[in-house]
């Protein structure tokens, strides 16, 4: 207690001592402030203004430095994908530049060509799509019984995308596409179902169940190419009448922006049950099960009677952003190869002209012009403008990272050419042809990942990239060059 006391009595007398502190830095404070409110009262108007106005000024700017010191730093909130407006005529524009610049463009053009015939053609498209075994096929044969859809208890039974063609009471055509099951177990048909389902003017996504993290995935990627949603819940006898509105208002739920519909239906199908007989004997059968997709029925010709024309302009929509998602893919791919391309013979060069070099590393000026134009290219390819100022830095970054990494590089391309009895033996000059080769490979890909990356070329990043790309893998790329040194020093030699 005798502790506590002192410790009571010491921090007392250090509030007292600042309170003390704080009384006199206001009294003085306050007496400065009153004396220059007097003195500014007596000088002339126009310098009362211009002192206030600096004051003002200066205490803006300190409030905008602190609120960017506080607030820059924190991340902005991820937005979600806006789909731009994109026309069909830009398109075709852009699809004949790039096909000029040597790209098959040819999935492209039939991607605007399948669009243009369903909206010549006038039908209202509506996709089934979902995981497999969750009864698509089952909702459609109840829809059309005359079909002939097949159906199976085993899942995936649909394995390829089957379209029907549906005349309704109020005499609209609609086209029903049965898309693959989601996560097929042979696998490669998730991408084309994705793609029929961005074509269509409505997707039913069909689940029996409450949407999982995938399924859900599954309509928020679907939804960001705005895509009218309804969500299509089977086997609706499993659940009681409150049970379905509170499953309802949970899937709702999780979509803030735009909710999707949800509906409750009986797709039909077969099920199979237990038949247990007097003698105690067990027998397996199928019986029908009684269909109801009334709500599923009324929920489409509604939404083609009242909005079918901003139907199909979201649809139109949707197809020409999946072209040019697809277009841009073509591009990034393209773009890939020929920069795989140009690294490889710009390598090759490289190689040739360090069979006579003297020194890896430091002789980057008899190099220069090679590794110049190895970077010219590249930004040429991704329709990057550079300076040669801009590749005169990176080149100099790369130098400097590269004089540690030399006397590594040389013993790892003396101990991979080791390998190749008698080859190995033969002077320096097949050492530095293969450190020039894991040189200019890494520094082609580091231009190469940057451009692809930023857009532009960003010498400290690309530098970074080299040093990292000079030591990945060091061992098999050694041996690689070393095969190719060794190809070209033979075919100088019977040359």
């Amino acid at each position: 207690m005798k502790i506590t006391s002192r410790l009571r009595w010491l921090l007392a007398g250090v509030i007292l001592m600042m309170t003390l502190l704080f009384l006199l830095f206001l009294f003085f404070a306050t007496k400065n402030f009153l004396d220059l409110w007097d003195r500014l009262q007596q000088v002339p108007v126009w310098l009362f203004y211009l002192y206030t106005g600096l004051v003002g000024a200066v205490m803006l700017f300190s409030a905008w430095v602190i609120y960017k010191l506080v607030m820059g730093g924190r991340s902005k909130p991820v937005q979600a994908k806006r789909l731009e407006p994109i026309t069909e005529a830009e398109l075709t524009q852009e699809i004949n530049q790039i096909e000029a610049a040597g790209m098959d463009t040819t999935p492209l053009a039939a991607e605007l060509k399948r669009l243009n015939e369903r909206k010549a053609a006038g039908q209202v498209h509506i996709a089934f799509f979902g995981d497999v075994s969750t009864g698509k096929s089952s909702i459609i044969k109840a829809l059309l019984p005359e079909a002939g859809v097949e159906i199976s208890l085993r899942g995936g039974s649909t394995r390829d995308i089957r379209e029907y063609t549906w005349l309704t009471v109020a005499g609209d055509s609609l086209l029903l596409t049965d898309l693959p099951g989601r996560n097929e177990a042979e696998g490669g048909l998730d991408a084309a179902a994705r793609d029929e389902a961005i074509r269509a003017q409505i997707v039913v996504y069909v689940t029996d169940s409450d949407l999982s993290r995938s399924q859900y995935q599954d309509i928020q990627e679907l939804a960001a190419f705005g895509k009218p949603m309804l969500v299509a819940i089977n086997k609706s006898d499993q659940y009681s009448r409150t049970e379905q509105q509170q499953l309802a208002e949970r899937i709702r739920g999780r979509f803030k922006t735009k909710p999707a519909e949800v509906v409750f239906i009986q797709a039909g199908g077969m099920e199979e049950i237990t038949r247990i007989y007097p003698d105690g004997r067990e027998e397996v059968v199928q019986r029908p099960r009684k269909a109801d997709v009334s709500a599923l029925a009324k929920y489409l010709q509604t939404e083609i009677d009242q909005r079918l024309e901003w139907l199909s302009q979201q649809r139109d929509t949707s197809v020409l952003n999946l072209v040019q998602e697809k277009l841009d893919v073509t591009r990034a791919t393209f773009r890939i190869e020929q920069a795989n391309n140009l690294v490889r013979n710009y390598t090759r060069k490289a190689i040739l002209g360090a069979l006579a070099s003297v020194s890896p590393g430091t002789d980057l000026v008899i190099q220069g012009v090679i590794g110049t134009r190895m970077v010219q290219e590249l930004c040429k390819l991704y329709d990057s403008p550079v300076s040669q100022l801009d590749i005169d830095q990176f080149l100099n970054f790369s130098q400097d990272r590269l004089k540690k990494s030399v006397p590594l590089l040389l013993a790892v391309a003396g101990n991979g050419l080791k390998a190749f009895p008698g080859i190995g033996t033969v002077a320096g000059g097949l050492v530095h042809a293969v450190a020039y080769g894991l040189i200019f490979d890494a520094l082609g890909h580091s231009v190469a990942n940057t451009l692809e990356q930023r857009g532009v070329l960003k010498a400290a990043t690309a530098a970074t990239a080299f040093q990292e790309m000079l030591s990945g893998n060091l061992e098999e790329r050694t041996k690689t060059f070393a095969r190719l040194v060794i190809e070209q020093y033979r075919g100088k030699q019977d040359g």
